[in-house]
């Protein structure tokens, strides 16, 4: 059957009418290592659907594994995360700095420049919420703090207190695989890179010096399946002109 282009217009069109956003708990940084850390325990979440999650500054929660929406804590400084964002948010942040603004200057000086670049990266933050600790938590993302609420994004980690200088990082499709090895951010691997600091300025258990960190905070795993979709449309509307 061959389709007109206003055919595959309308078709790719209309299953987007159906799309919607998909949110998923894409890296996490730690805390756990001794001395101070140089920066807040922080979380990305990656827009994988086809629409954006709106209107959600200080209208989403974060709970760690205690899973409990009902003492949850709010999340501001973002208020959309557009399909194939990745965002990030900090907390526990009121641990070492005096305010949103500072901790989030400290995660520009762990990530920016010289080492990456932070330019277009949304960066919000927990007000008061727990920290990720080094020896295994989790990461839940709540529409509301009632008992009732819906679970927008989760992730759980097993930890080891010793290697919390490189996050935990998911596949290219926003999925952790835990066995038989950690899912640990690696230099060169889905855009990780070695941030311009050391974790904390603290020394390990064995007393060998915390390396520089290694992340890839607001690094987009993989474009979402609309615009995918329309990306091919493109090419195919094109190669009917030749």
């Amino acid at each position: 059957m061959n389709l007109t282009r206003s055919t595959i217009v309308f078709l790719l069109t209309a299953s987007c009418c159906f799309a919607a956003a998909e949110i998923k708990v894409t890296e996490m940084w730690v805390g756990g290592l001794p001395g101070t850390e140089a920066t807040a325990d922080w979380f990305e979440l990656t827009n994988f659907g086809d629409m954006p999650l709106s209107g959600i500054d200080g209208n989403i929660y974060y709970d760690d594994n205690s899973a409990d929406p009902t003492v949850d804590d709010q999340m501001f400084g973002i208020d959309s995360i557009a399909p194939g964002e990745s965002v990030i948010y900090l907390t526990s942040w009121e641990d070492d700095w005096a305010t949103a603004a500072d901790a989030i200057a400290a995660f520009d000086a762990m990530w920016g420049a010289p080492a990456g670049s932070l330019n277009g990266i949304q960066i919000g933050y927990v007000d008061g919420g727990s920290g990720l600790g080094g020896g295994g938590d989790a990461v839940f993302v709540f529409d509301s703090n009632q008992a009732n609420a819906n679970i927008i994004a989760s992730q759980q980690y097993q930890g080891n207190a010793d290697n919390n200088f490189a996050s935990f990082a998911s596949d290219a499709a926003g999925n952790y695989s835990f066995f038989p090895d950690e899912p640990r951010a690696v230099v060169g691997v889905l855009g990780a890179y070695e941030g311009n600091l050391a974790a904390s300025d603290g020394m390990y258990s064995t007393g060998a010096p915390v390396p520089n960190a290694v992340g890839s905070p607001g690094v987009v795993p993989e474009p979402a399946a609309c615009s995918l979709m329309l990306l091919s449309l493109a090419g195919l509307l094109a190669t009917r002109r030749r």
